[in-house]
Formats: C-alpha cells, sequence, structure tokens
C-alpha cells in the first residue's frame, strides 16, 4: 500500500489550506480554508479551492481535521460539508468559529467532535493524533497522522514561544517521542522560511503595545486580525492598565469575540467596555478590522469618511498590529495615506514592536526537523520559494529525502521512497460572491480584461446579401476618449468598410464568420495603434 500526499491548496501560494492524505480507497482532510481576493479578482469576496477531486471520490474520505480557527484554515469548511457531510475535529475555538459560519450558512446536522492536545481520533485506516503548537490564534494543533504505510507529521501553522500569553508552549516532547519512534515524513509549515534566526515572542507586543499607549494623548484606533485573541487580550489589558475603555467595531471582530468570550478564551469585563464613541477620547481605545485595507473594512470605511459611527480626526493614533500579506501592500499604503490625510497618526510594525508573526522562522524550523527526524520531508503552506527554501533546509540538517509539490500534484510515499506522480489531480480556485454564489473564472477574467483594456462594441447594419447599409457604429467604454480620438476611429471605421467591400460573397453571407472577421480586424487595429487588447464585442443586425 502506499500513501498520497495531495494538496489542494495552499502550496505554491499564501492561504486557502487544504490538504488530503489518501491510502488505498481511505481518505482524510486536514483544513479548509479559503483566501480573500486581490485587487484583479473584481466582484469576488473569497476564494476557496477547487474540491472536485473530494467531490468525484466521496466515498474514499472519512473526516475533516482543522488545526486552527485562522480563515485561511476554515474558511471553505461550509463549502465542503454542504456537499459532503463529513465529521469534523478541531479545538473548541476553531468549531467554535466553524459553527458561527454554519450557522450563517444555515447549514445544519453536522458532526463537529471536540478534541484536545494529545487525544486520538481513528478515521478508517487512519490513527490522528492531536499536539499542541504555538501559533498566532489560541487553540492551534499539529497532528501525527498514523498511516498504514507509517506515521506522518503535519505541523499545521506553528511557532517556538517559550513564552506565550497563555503559557501553553509548542509540544516539542510528544514531536520528539515521535521522533524517536520513528516518523516517516513531516510536513511542515514554510510561511517564514525565508526569515532568519528565531521568531520573538507575542508577550514582547505588550511591551511595545505598552510604550505606545503611554505616549498616545487622544483617541486610539488599533486594527489587528480578528482571530488574534491574544493580541486582542493584550490590548484589552493595556486599555484598562491607562484607564481606556474598549469599542470593538467590524462585524468579524465583534462575532469572533464574543465566540471566544462565551468559551472561556478571553476576558472582556463589563468595566472595560465602550458603551459609545462619544467617549473622552483620552479614555477611548477603538479595536477593528481592517489590517489589510480592505475596501470594505470598518478602518478603511474611516480613512475615506464613509463609517457611519466613526470619522477619524486630527489627534487619533492609529496602530496596525499586523503584518501586510504579500500582494496587500497597495491597499495598506492607500489605506495609511487616507488616515493620514485626515490628521491621524499611524503606527504599524514597521516602527514599533508591535506585531511578532505567528509562524516559525529558519532556526525553529530546523528545530522541529531535528526533533522529529523524518525519513521524508514535505515543505507546506507557502509560494513556491518558501517551499524551495524549507527543503533546502531540511537538506542542511540532514533530511536529503524532501520533495517539494504544489496544488494538484501527489507526493506518494511506498515506506522505503517518496516520489511526484505525473498527473494532477484537478484543483484550482472557486470563487465565491457575496451571496455565497460561485462566480465562474471566465466571468472574473473578463472583468480583469474589462478594468485593465475596457470595450468596444462594433454594430453594422448589412443586407440580405451582407452589404453594408451604412458606417459601421462604433462604442467604447474605458478605452479612449471619443471626443479626443475621432480621427483615429474615423480610421477603424474605414478598416471595416474595406473589409466588407474585400470580403467575398459566400463570407458575407456568413454571419458568424463576419464576426470572428470583425473582432480579428480589431483587435490588430488597438494592438497596433494603442498596445491595448479591450474586449471586442460585434453585432451584425440584419435589415
Amino acid at each position: 500500500m502506499t500513501l498520497r500526499i495531495i494538496p489542494l491548496g495552499g502550496l505554491g501560494e499564501i492561504g486557502m489550506n487544504l490538504m488530503v492524505y489518501e491510502a488505498g480507497d481511505e481518505a482524510i482532510i486536514v483544513d479548509c480554508g479559503m483566501m480573500f481576493p486581490d485587487a484583479a479578482t473584481l466582484g469576488v469576496d473569497v476564494i476557496i479551492p477547487d474540491m472536485t477531486y473530494i467531490f468525484d471520490h466521496a466515498a474514499r474520505f472519512k473526516a475533516v481535521f482543522l488545526t486552527h480557527g485562522h480563515e485561511d484554515h476554515i474558511g471553505a469548511v461550509p463549502f465542503l460539508v454542504e456537499r459532503l457531510r463529513l465529521p469534523v475535529y478541531g479545538m473548541p475555538l476553531a468549531l467554535g468559529f466553524v459553527q458561527d459560519k454554519l450557522d450563517e450558512f444555515g447549514i445544519e446536522g453536522i458532526d463537529l467532535h471536540p478534541i484536545r492536545p494529545r487525544e486520538i481520533v481513528r478515521a478508517g485506516s487512519f490513527k490522528v493524533e492531536a499536539i499542541r503548537v504555538t501559533h498566532s490564534i489560541v487553540d492551534a494543533l499539529g497532528f501525527a497522522i498514523e498511516t498504514p504505510v507509517g506515521t506522518v507529521i503535519h505541523t499545521g501553522d506553528f511557532k517556538i514561544d517559550h513564552t506565550p500569553i497563555d503559557a501553553k508552549t509548542t509540544d516539542l516532547s510528544r514531536f520528539a517521542d515521535y521522533g524517536e519512534r520513528g516518523v516517516m515524513a513531516l510536513v511542515s509549515d514554510s510561511t517564514n522560511a525565508l526569515v532568519p534566526g528565531h521568531g520573538p515572542s507575542e508577550r514582547s507586543v505588550g511591551s511595545g503595545l505598552d510604550r505606545v499607549f503611554a505616549n498616545a494623548t487622544g483617541r486610539i484606533i488599533v486594527t489587528t486580525f480578528a482571530s488574534h485573541i491574544h493580541r486582542v487580550q493584550q490590548v484589552i489589558d493595556i486599555a484598562r492598565k491607562f484607564n481606556r475603555k474598549v469599542l470593538m467595531m467590524g462585524r468579524s471582530l465583534v462575532d469572533n469575540v464574543e465566540t471566544a468570550e462565551r468559551l472561556g478564551y478571553i476576558r472582556y469585563p463589563r468595566e472595560a467596555r465602550a458603551s459609545s464613541a462619544d467617549l473622552d477620547p483620552r479614555h477611548l481605545v477603538i479595536m477593528t478590522t481592517g489590517t489589510q485595507g480592505e475596501p470594505s473594512s470598518a478602518l478603511s470605511r474611516m480613512a475615506i469618511g464613509e463609517h457611519k459611527q466613526i470619522a477619524i480626526e486630527e489627534g487619533d493614533l492609529i496602530i496596525i498590529s499586523a503584518r501586510t500579506i504579500p500582494g496587500n501592500e497597495r491597499a495598506v499604503a492607500h489605506l495609511i495615506d487616507n488616515l493620514y490625510r485626515r490628521g491621524a497618526e499611524v503606527v504599524s510594525h514597521e516602527h514599533q514592536d508591535i506585531h511578532v508573526s505567528g509562524h516559525a522562522c529558519e532556526e525553529e524550523l530546523k528545530l522541529m526537523l531535528n526533533v522529529t527526524k523524518p525519513k521524508f520531508f514535505v515543505p507546506m503552506h507557502g509560494t513556491l520559494r518558501h517551499l524551495i527554501h524549507h527543503a533546502r533546509l531540511a537538506e542542511s540538517v540532514g533530511v536529503p529525502h524532501g520533495v517539494v509539490i504544489t496544488n494538484g500534484q501527489a507526493a506518494e510515499i511506498d515506506g522505503n521512497s517518496i516520489r511526484v506522480l505525473p498527473d494532477r489531480v484537478p484543483h484550482g480556485k472557486v470563487f465565491i460572491d457575496g451571496e455565497a454564489e460561485e462566480v465562474p473564472e471566465v466571468v472574473v477574467r473578463d472583468r480583469q480584461h474589462l478594468a485593465e483594456d475596457g470595450f468596444v462594441i462594433v454594430v453594422v447594419a448589412i443586407d440580405s446579401a451582407g452589404r453594408l447599409i451604412r458606417e459601421p457604429e462604433i462604442i467604447t467604454r474605458g478605452l479612449v476618449h471619443v471626443d479626443a480620438s475621432k480621427d483615429m476611429l474615423d480610421e477603424l471605421r474605414r478598416q471595416l468598410v474595406g473589409m466588407f467591400a474585400e470580403s467575398a460573397p459566400d463570407e458575407l453571407r456568413d454571419s458568424d464568420l463576419l464576426q470572428e472577421k470583425m473582432r480579428a480586424t480589431l483587435k490588430r487595429f488597438f494592438r497596433k495603434t494603442m498596445g491595448r487588447r479591450p474586449l471586442i464585442l460585434p453585432v451584425i443586425w440584419e435589415m
């Protein structure tokens, strides 16, 4: 028997993590996440993995195991379990967030099973032990997966933090115990594989925030990831120290804090809560969403004066306590400019010790490799350069048998060797709009095409023989200004008239062929004259 490790998301990109472990005719899923769209994916709210492979082999799958509650690990769970009602295992906070999503989608009857560190779950021929790890969210896990071929360690997102806020450190002794018994393959987080050294402790953020709060004279607005419960707790505690009350803004933040408080993961006492934004600015902290400059986030709307409750004012101090995710740099820079434009002062992780990563850096990754002592190695979570660099780190500490795979590829292990199968399984991205409806990829491409190059509609009226009755009518949007480009459009009309004049009689009677010839003429014209490739829509009227 062989084991196949098949990523459907998260390898070759940041986010949208989904890993399949398959032995014989049985399989399990670890994580089922989403990613947020960039500027090119217009009209899209979230992006989830293409799960066609799972749905096509539904009978194989026994369970879903969640490492933690970040959106890039749980955000696509409703789209999976709505079609394939698998049991879902995870720590209470991750399952609490999942339950909130299921309630929002109106999905009932899904078995959510809380698990605890060092608890073992059987799923078909797989035996899965949860192992505590430290990350930028509470209740994070790695998994030791015993398969018919051998044991796989799936680290999940992790870091080696010896002084975490909740004093629950990564369970290195358990990883080491499996290393002594024999680990066939380590599948490990590569997000910070390019960052040398060790990452600082989350506890260091508290002292950084303390210094910023101590020097603030007006209102403080803090934005961090909505699921970063430890960071939210530190802000609440420091606000109380400086006699400030905290107001939560942004739906995801409010919902997550409510869920975390209900499950006992956060202390947000009544006396620490601000009931209104009309308090004395010197005694107010506003926590909000918007670390990545998302246009719909509360902070972005404040920055452009469109938030219904909060307006940015001169003297406000904005703390962006998060790292900019690659690809979001322009949006974040635009957000910061808008905040400065309104008179605020902005502090980000580039200026102060107000954010630390939740992912292991080079030396921490080496430590995980050394304590687990795997026979084979598969890097996960990251772009191709992250994966390749992590594989090189593994080789540097004596684990030479590593393979780099990306979404859709399968690494097959027979116990003695590892190889990458030649054919990819179905994979890709599924675009979801605000109504939770799928947006076809071709529609997203057309939207991007329109945004970049505009469109041209050419209307021609012909008689029964295919001859032009009048000059073609040309309509453009997002391409040229009609008044300023009259000569150019006149030249295009002449070319179209010439095309019809040179066409054979049988071609003039074939409207499909005429449309293709019109499209080719326009494409050639705009490419040569403007270097642009607008979306071209030829219309033929037979009079």
